[in-house]
């Protein structure tokens, strides 16, 4: 089977264009340029499922039905709420504060054109249930706080 050199020509062509579309899509970013909301993701449990992240008592780190918080930012693979940093406490969970260590190795993969993957150091968290309540889960990095009912969840950074 002979090939012209135009064919091999286009289709190297063909081939590196899919190669840079593919990679520019699925590129890793450490800073994000713009605001976003955080929105837990789990496909079998409803209780977690679509959750915008809230920040409550002490700067700790929710998913809730409510209404999200919205003002994250990403810099230099370190999380941001209004200027604090995110941190963990010695249990694993998440919090933001203005003084004390930020954690580091935040990364954001874009999966769509409004959407982001967010992992640390190339982990996602858990969610581990509120006591007393179904509907309210608090946001880990590691085993959780000892529950047997934390579920591993997906975050997604979702811009406007």
């Amino acid at each position: 089977m002979k090939f012209s050199l135009s064919a091999v020509l286009l289709l190297t062509l063909f081939g590196i264009a899919s190669l840079t579309l593919v990679s520019s899509i699925s590129e890793s970013a450490y800073s994000l340029n713009q605001t976003f909301s955080i929105m837990a993701l789990h496909p079998y449990k409803q209780n977690v499922q679509l959750h915008p992240f809230t920040i409550g008592q002490f700067g700790y780190v929710y998913a809730d039905s409510g209404v999200g918080s919205g003002s994250f930012t990403l810099k230099n693979s370190e999380l941001f709420y209004n200027n604090e940093h995110a941190s963990l406490d010695k249990n694993g969970a998440l919090f933001f504060e203005s003084s004390g260590f930020p954690v580091s190795g935040f990364e954001a993969k874009q999966i769509s054109s409004v959407g982001y993957e967010l992992h640390l150091n190339n982990t996602f968290p858990v969610a581990c249930p509120i006591t007393n309540t179904n509907e309210v889960y608090q946001i880990y990095y590691g085993k959780g706080n000892g529950n047997s009912d934390c579920i591993g969840v997906t975050i997604d950074a979702i811009t406007s």
